[in-house]
């Protein structure tokens, strides 16, 4: 099932005229770490595995695992 945040967590996603204060739950995230030129062949590697590992994990919950 999709999770769509923008629907289920609405006091933060949701656009509102006068945004209030709000405390934002503690998140994960997958990142790389790094200097230099993005045009590097060194960037372009850590950029490729992001990629599959982010779309591993997008697929988990097709295959069977919650």
């Amino acid at each position: 099932m999709k999770y769509e945040y923008r629907k289920m967590e609405k006091d933060i996603y949701g656009v509102k005229a006068n945004p209030p204060l709000s405390t934002i739950p503690s998140q994960r995230y997958i990142c790389i770490k790094g200097e230099g030129s993005p045009a590097s062949e060194e960037f372009a590697s850590k950029i490729g595995v992001l990629y599959a590992l982010s779309y591993a994990i997008r697929m988990m919950p097709r295959k069977g695992y919650t």
